[in-house]
């Protein structure tokens, strides 16, 4: 009885010590990662904000603009729209750290530069023939003209001066450009990287600037060591910049399985905080409520939510790194959030420069003098290009709406103009000269003409007219008010990352995603490491104590409902509470201590050759069994060497499988399907070392000598399969299994060391050497051929020729210097059809020329088998290989063989 107290306590107390030292192991950390990842699935959706926009500089911005990056007048030149259409915020994930080449300013060439040009040479060609005219009409000498020439020599010289001014304005700086768009917007940011070295180019200056107007202000921390401290900043270059609203750092946290869960909010240089990309806008939007720092929560006090009255306190938990974790959409990127692409802005721009350009030509053609407005039709366009200028300079809210109504009521106007009686009143006018007596023919040809041109030119204005409304339609509905989100989602972009929705993921989207966790405030937390230890502890010593008197069946019945009340509460706790507690340390813990008591419990029960033949049962056929209870000296501690033949199998695909199954449904599967796959291994003499979740290791020449192991073994993979085909359609009819169960089978024919390893107290029968490794890669490899039964050349030599076979690559294992060649296993050999053996024919003599380096002969000619064997695996695969060959020769010493280092 003391016995058994000591047990119940030291197997519960031995699994939490060890769950307590293995939560320190990252691979471990992973495994608690990919199981939170796996309840977000399962976890309600979070809604998304109407007004987070992601303006995306996408395939389409990037094909009619150009390559990225663009110059940064683009940029600028949407911002101001943004100001026009009302949007509220503009973050830019775009860095801005380095000085812009100078470009030209294409409004002033196009337009300015040709009127300075006439305006300036008339002013020159009316002097001088009025001088001549002078002279001819004799009212003024010869003698006085010499004083109208020199006038004209400096007025010539006046006149290249100007021009000269002229065309060196049509230089333009786009920083500066951009820095004046931002201010005239007034609620752009930009970056302020945070790094983990010293950059010597930044100057003092400029670190100055990003504290002094973007580090929060408003704010209180508790402990500096709560915030992660950065050895430098870049802030964008100071023409840029200046013009800002506030400026955060992108820099994103990634974990160690590559998968970005996670945001620091802050980050701390010297005595000043700097806010994360949307973080600081975000503070801007919610009033500028005080931000207190403490150790697992930001606290956002007084903080006004958009379209609320009343101040509101935001409490926004810290996982224990001091990371808020993002609540990521269920959904793809571009399926999240609304998303708009930046060509919109440039398509609109374009549209007004060729209105702006048609209707100077018209004012220079005289067509407005038709027009009834009062006043110039360019007056409102030339009125709001002025008041642009000054909200450059030193914007204010007033000056804003003054644009922005400017410029409604000129394209107000022009609309009047293009709609009302101006074509036809010109046209009238036309019609007048036509119809003058004795018009000479050449002048009726020319006014004929010039009606068509007039009217062709209406047309034209007309449409561009309509397009840049439809435009100005669109962005109106999109940019009014909302959170503008600006970076690159070109399929050219690197920024992208792995969330736990989606393995490529645009990283503009992780910023609008942390807006959306703050503004919908359905956080995400994580419990510490040691509160998933008290869980262990509590139920791995109840479960100990509750089983310590029940008989077999009550111990497993109470140990396993424990085992899943532990998973399930867990689980259930995270999904409405949105706290994430350790889930594999209180689980495994627990079924640990209940497995070992349990079967410690059924040692002890004296019936022990019951015991074995019923646990050998499902391992070894029923002659091994009777020769080993017979025989228990074949049960003792040793191994010895054996030429043998090992097979593993595994389902493909059968975590995505099990993950969408009910726990009782799933026991049900696994156990029909390993079932009946074990009884086909061991009516052919095989051994089976163990099961791995779905995964069946067995081998085959051992405890007993058999005759022709390999042969037991492929017959047994082939019927394996063909069970699996018989299995899948009683799977479907049952509806049991939503997806078929597909087995990938690899067997290796070698030495191997066989026997019972382990202690006096538990040692398991088993295999151990590098070709049992092999026989586990080939399994692995079946992936990359695109095959299901994968047989290694010395399983395929011992097995008398009585298979058709596919021959494969020449592979080299780790740790051996002959290469080995691999060969797919198709089925017995008076089986196989014709359309198959033309399959084997085809692929071989395509095999033999990629064998050659002939891989443009070879890749034709996978492609002509291709062409009748669409979907046959491995005929795609060497399709890939040689067309990578083609592009990227291998070296010239290659001898052919690939290194298998993994599976």
């Amino acid at each position: 009885m003391k016995r058994d107290l000591t047990l119940t306590i030291a197997i519960p107390s031995i699994a939490v010590l060890i769950f307590a030292a293995i939560n320190l192991i990252p691979a471990y950390q992973t495994s608690e990662l990919r199981v939170y990842d796996a309840l977000l699935h399962v976890k309600p959706a979070i809604a998304e904000d109407p007004s987070i926009l992601l303006l995306d500089i996408d395939d389409l911005a990037i094909a009619k603009v150009g390559t990225w990056p663009w110059s940064r007048d683009k940029m600028a030149e949407g911002l101001v729209l943004l100001s026009e259409f009302g949007a509220k915020k503009a973050v830019f994930d775009i860095v801005y750290e380095q000085d812009s080449p100078l470009a030209v300013n294409s409004d002033i060439l196009k337009q300015s530069i040709p009127d300075s040009f006439q305006n300036q040479f008339k002013g020159i060609t009316d002097n001088i023939t009025g001088l001549f005219s002078a002279l001819e009409n004799g009212q003024i000498s010869l003698a006085d003209a010499k004083d109208y020439v020199s006038q004209l020599v400096g007025l010539t010289d006046q006149t290249r001066k100007q021009l000269l001014s002229d065309v060196d304005s049509i230089v333009q700086n786009n920083d500066n450009y951009l820095g004046d768009a931002a201010r005239m917007f007034g609620n752009a940011y930009f970056t302020v990287n945070t790094v983990d070295l010293k950059n010597p180019v930044v100057t003092d200056e400029r670190r100055q600037y990003a504290i002094d107007h973007f580090a929060v202000r408003n704010m209180k921390v508790i402990n500096d060591s709560l915030v992660p401290n950065a050895a430098d900043i870049i802030p964008a270059i100071p023409p840029i910049v200046t013009g800002a609203r506030g400026a955060g750092f992108p820099r994103v946290v990634v974990d160690n399985d590559g998968v970005r869960r996670r945001i620091d909010l802050l980050y701390r240089y010297g005595k000043a905080y700097f806010p994360q990309l949307v973080f600081g806008p975000l503070l801007d939007l919610l009033k500028d409520p005080s931000v207190v720092v403490s150790p697992q929560i930001i606290v956002l006090q007084n903080a006004v939510l958009p379209g609320a009255t009343s101040p509101t306190t935001i409490r926004i938990p810290l996982a224990p790194d001091g990371t808020m974790l993002i609540n990521w959409p269920k959904k793809t990127f571009l399926n999240s959030f609304r998303h708009f692409s930046y060509y919109n802005l440039i398509y609109d721009v374009g549209l007004e420069n060729d209105l702006i350009h048609n209707l100077r030509a018209m004012q220079q053609a005289g067509y407005f003098s038709v027009y009834q407005g009062s006043e110039p039709l360019l007056s409102r366009y030339n009125d709001a290009e002025k008041i642009k200028q000054t909200l450059f300079a030193d914007p204010t809210d007033q000056e804003r709406q003054q644009y922005r109504e400017d410029r409604r009521i000129f394209f107000q106007n022009v609309g009047e103009f293009l709609n009302g009686t101006a074509l036809q009143d010109i046209l009238q006018q036309i019609d007048q000269v036509l119809a003058t007596p004795g018009l000479a023919a050449d002048q009726a040809t020319y006014y004929k003409r010039l009606r068509n041109d007039v009217n062709t030119f209406f047309s034209s204005t007309e449409e561009v007219y309509k397009k840049l409304m439809d435009s100005r339609s669109t962005l109106a509905k999109e940019l009014k008010d909302s959170f503008v989100i600006i970076g690159q989602t070109g399929t050219s972009t690197t920024d992208t990352g792995v969330n736990p929705f989606e393995k490529v993921y645009m990283n503009v989207g992780t910023h609008a995603s942390i807006m959306n966790t703050i503004l919908q405030r359905k956080f995400l937390d994580q419990a510490p490491w040691w509160i998933a230890l008290i869980i262990a502890a509590a139920f791995s010593f109840g479960v100990s104590f509750a089983i310590h008197r029940m008989g077999g069946a009550a111990s497993i019945v109470t140990g396993l409902g424990t085992t899943v009340l532990v998973l399930t509460g867990c689980a259930l706790y995270f999904l409405l509470t949105g706290m994430y507690v350790n889930e594999i340390t209180p689980t495994v813990s627990v079924l640990v201590s209940f497995v070992s008591l349990t079967v410690i419990k059924f040692l002890r029960v004296g019936r022990e050759k019951t015991f074995l033949r019923n646990a050998f049962n499902h391992y070894l056929s029923s002659d091994v069994i009777n020769e080993i209870v017979t025989n228990p000296d074949m049960l003792r501690l040793g191994g010895e060497k054996k030429l043998l033949t090992a097979m593993f199998t595994d389902i493909r695909g059968f975590s995505s499988i099990s993950e969408a199954m009910d726990p009782q449904d799933l026991v049900r599967l696994l156990n029909r399907y390993l079932g009946e796959m074990s009884n086909l291994i061991l009516k052919e003499h095989g051994t089976i070392d163990k099961y791995e979740g779905d995964a069946i290791i067995s081998f085959f020449g051992a405890p007993l000598d058999v005759g022709n192991h390999a042969l037991n073994a492929c017959r047994a993979a082939l019927e394996m399969k063909r069970a699996e085909a018989l299995l899948n359609q009683e799977f479907t009819e049952s509806k049991l299994s939503a997806s078929p169960l597909l087995t990938r089978i690899g067997i290796n024919t070698g030495e191997m060391v066989v026997g019972n390893m382990g202690t006096l107290n538990r040692m398991d029968y088993t295999i151990m050497g590098h070709n049992v490794n092999l026989a586990a890669r080939l399994e692995g490899v079946n992936k990359q051929y695109g095959t299901w039964l994968l047989i290694s050349e010395h399983a395929y030599a011992t097995t008398e020729r009585a298979f058709a076979v596919r021959r494969l690559d020449r592979v080299r294992v780790v740790g051996v210097k002959e290469p080995i060649r691999l060969f797919e296993l198709i089925d017995e050999r008076e089986k196989i059809d014709a359309a198959t053996i033309e399959l084997l024919r085809g692929f071989n003599a395509a095999l033999n020329l990629f064998e050659e380096k002939r891989f443009a002969d070879a890749e034709g000619a996978f492609r002509e088998v291709s062409k009748k064997f669409p979907e046959d695996g491995p005929t795609k695969y060497y399709i890939e290989r040689c067309e990578q060959f083609r592009k990227k020769p291998p070296a010239d010493e290659w001898d052919g063989v690939f290194n298998l280092s993994s599976k």
